[in-house]
């Protein structure tokens, strides 16, 4: 008798259920954590992720893995603040916090943290099963400061194998604990419901390491992506703005914003399009089907409705939430050239009521 192949749900229910009492899925698209003031998080690959900050550091032509790493370190501590205080250090609580911590990371998909070696004021930290070494880096000096109740400056290597060493130096340095981050838009995020997402068919790996489909995952908050973005700019020349960019930001008008969300949207559209993705839309009412793929599913958002602006496929989207409008618009630009077959420009406007994209043809057609 022939053999019949069934699909095989490989998925992790205990860690599926876990996940989902902490994060939690909206109406209009985002994932919030729960346990951290419901801060917005993007559910995204490792290898996604390594793509895209690459590109932005090759579109904008800088070195930019020790400003991931100090928004890294900033948004943990900030992240850490919300979570009920690690056990008193006594003696011997040291292993207790540190368990405490990796607990968090193993949701998350952020490795697992060990102490190697402790000598006065110097320690040396390892992040083993590290999802990207500058994020693993300054996430593992902000816990260690937690864990130490102490600032420390910090360097790291990567050693392989998905292991990142960080050497951690006592600071004698007053340095203020970080706030929130700020965004310049508003965000309709609409009510608690059961949108299925990713991380519904996460499975456990192991500790600190859980995939999807066979593709490593990650929690990033909309946090530290905009710490990432504020410690960024300033290292940006303001005029090296392309003459010929694909986006306009409408109410961005500092110049090195706006280059750097240039580089966000087209590293997310280089990246959606080297996914190879197949996108189909045969009429605006599609666009919310591509919407809840492409952008719901990670927690980037949601398409509340589609309207057609032109003959040659141009659309006005209505965004009610969006993690980041840079990420946003180039994974939408993407969706649209795969689905029109040649290249796009659009523009985005936010008001009180969420974000309006419009995209069309990069080049003028002629009718």
């Amino acid at each position: 008798m022939p053999l019949v192949d069934d699909s095989v749900d490989e998925s992790t229910p205990w860690l599926i259920s876990k996940m989902q009492a902490r994060f939690l899925t909206t109406q209009h698209g985002f994932i919030l954590d729960s346990e951290c003031s419901n801060t917005p998080e993007w559910c995204v690959t490792c290898s996604g992720f390594e793509r895209w900050f690459s590109e932005i550091e090759s579109i904008l032509n800088h070195t930019l893995g020790r400003r991931l790493a100090h928004a890294s370190a900033e948004s943990e501590e900030w992240r850490w603040s919300f979570l009920p205080p690690l056990p008193s250090k006594w003696i011997g609580q040291q292993k207790k916090r540190i368990t405490i911590v990796n607990a968090d990371w193993a949701t998350r998909g952020m490795g697992q943290l060990a102490m190697l070696e402790s000598s006065g004021n110097t320690a040396t930290i390892l992040v083993a099963n590290r999802n990207h070494t500058a994020l693993a880096a300054g996430m593992a000096n902000a816990v260690w400061e937690c864990i130490e109740e102490q600032r420390f400056r910090f360097q790291w290597s990567d050693r392989g194998a998905r292991e990142t060493v960080i050497e951690v130096t006592s600071d004698p340095r007053e340095i203020p604990k970080p706030s929130g981050s700020n965004f310049q838009w508003v965000d309709d995020v609409g009510a608690i419901n059961k949108e299925m997402v990713a991380y519904d068919r996460a499975r456990h790996e192991t500790d600190g390491f859980w995939t999807v489909e066979g593709n490593r995952m990650m929690m990033l908050s909309r946090d530290l992506l905009l710490r990432f973005e504020s410690l960024s700019t300033p290292y940006i020349e303001p005029d090296s703005r392309s003459t010929d960019s694909r986006t306009e930001w409408s109410g961005i008008v500092e110049a090195e914003q706006n280059i750097f969300w240039d580089a966000m949207a087209e590293a997310s559209r280089r990246q959606f399009l080297a996914s190879g993705e197949l996108v189909l839309i045969a009429s605006p009412e599609h666009w919310i089907d591509v919407g809840r793929r492409y952008l719901s599913m990670r927690g980037l958002g949601h398409i509340g409705s589609a309207v057609e602006t032109d003959e040659h496929g141009g659309v006005e989207l209505a965004v009610p939430a969006a993690l980041h409008p840079a990420i946003v618009v180039g994974v939408l630009i993407g969706c649209w050239e795969r689905a029109e077959g040649r290249a796009a420009k659009a523009t985005w406007v936010a008001d009180g009521s969420g974000h309006k994209i419009h995209i069309e043809s990069r080049r003028r057609i002629a009718d």
